[in-house]
């Protein structure tokens, strides 16, 4: 049978509809290019460091005749506190140094004002500012309200005389508030043992002067009569611009 030009018409239509569609299949399958990746955003980095920290320094006396009860003496107390904020280009006292005239008299009397000039001697080189806070009875406790840092002075020296006593007393040297990143420590606790200035030889409490000569290095007193092995106190120092 001979086939129609119908036939023929049909057949050509649909061979180029089958070409065009797998033409657009082809094309739709494959643009050519590759894919776009798109990167992760950067992670935000963290925030600076503030430069700047203020804290509050309590100390709690816990010297008395239950914690240390040889010969514990009668009107026992602590001298006025008597401190620096500075950084570590100096330091004030330090355990096997030698008692500088300010920390002598401190220890020995209670008196604040030769170590205060040490103090202001160094500003503004080493030394940010003298810190002063008052004296208590024992037990007790006493508070300093407010003690400014900077990032380029962050340590803290703090003292107070035993009393009565030869040359007995209480303190931190150098106290770094911010870490190892530099970030400022929110709060930070110190337990205190009785130092011995190396000035005045009295074993006693309430011994006469006895001139240390030559000079002896500021040492422990802890476990070693009239002090027992407890602690004489804290300074707990609590950052409260955060």
């Amino acid at each position: 049978m001979t086939p129609t030009f119908n036939g023929f018409l049909e057949t050509r239509l649909g061979l180029l509809t089958l070409t065009v569609a797998l033409v657009v299949v082809a094309a739709c399958g494959d643009s050519g290019t590759e894919p776009v990746s798109i990167p992760d955003p950067e992670p935000e980095p963290p925030p600076a460091a503030a430069t700047t920290a203020t804290y509050r320094a309590v100390f709690e006396a816990t010297w008395g005749a239950s914690t240390h009860p040889t010969n514990f003496p009668g009107g026992a107390h602590f001298s006025p506190l008597i401190g620096a904020v500075h950084n570590a280009g100096v330091t004030f006292w330090a355990r096997d140094g030698t008692a500088t005239p300010g920390i002598e008299s401190m220890a020995e009397t209670g008196g604040t004002s030769t170590l205060a000039a040490e103090i202001q001697a160094e500003i503004p080189g080493a030394a940010l500012a003298v810190v002063n806070g008052s004296g208590i009875r024992s037990p007790g406790s006493t508070t300093i309200q407010a003690i400014a840092l900077r990032a380029d002075f962050p340590l803290v020296t703090l003292v107070t005389m035993i009393a009565p006593s030869p040359d007995w007393f209480v303190g931190v040297s150098g106290l770094p508030l911010r870490d190892d990143e530099g970030n400022w420590i929110e709060e930070l606790e110190v337990v205190l043992y009785p130092y011995d200035a190396g000035t005045d030889s009295g074993p006693l409490y309430t011994s006469a002067n006895d001139d240390t000569q030559p000079q002896e290095p500021i040492r422990s007193l802890r476990g070693e009569s009239p002090f027992s092995d407890e602690p004489i106190g804290t300074f707990t120092f609590t950052r409260t611009d955060s």
